[in-house]
């Protein structure tokens, strides 16, 4: 078995639309619901991130987050993802997040919502029982 590979974590980071010193965090974070809007998502980056962190400890969840904020993938509507890593905080709207990681696992956003998701809207577009 190989050992896990760390992820360059780099151009999700430049997806950022909002970057700060993590000690400016709460302001920091205020400023990013003024752009937009919506929830954050809080996530703690692993110094050597890799694939496992990327899909088991991020996609995972923030999946199950965005679908019972009623959020649904692929649009993540009002959520973003507050990244700390390190010293920095990056602010990177939840859409980008997940378009990142179908790219880099190579799976499409429909496979992470069958895996992750709440299943409240597959069950809602089934109709009525009966």
């Amino acid at each position: 078995m190989l050992p896990p590979m760390s992820l360059d974590l780099s151009p999700l980071f430049a997806l950022a639309f909002l970057t700060a010193d993590a000690a400016r965090a709460n302001a920091a974070l205020d400023e990013a619901r003024g752009i937009a809007g919506g929830r954050s998502y809080e996530v703690l980056v692993p110094p050597e991130p890799d694939a496992a962190w990327l899909e088991g400890a991020l996609v995972s969840k923030l999946v199950y987050f965005c679908e019972a904020m009623r959020a649904p993938l692929p649009a993540c509507a009002g959520v973003f993802v507050s990244l700390f890593a390190g010293e920095r905080l990056c602010v990177v709207l939840a859409a980008d997040v997940i378009a990142f990681a179908c790219e880099t696992l190579g799976i499409s956003w429909e496979e992470l919502v069958r895996r992750y998701g709440t299943g409240e809207v597959r069950h809602a577009l089934d109709g009525p029982l009966g």
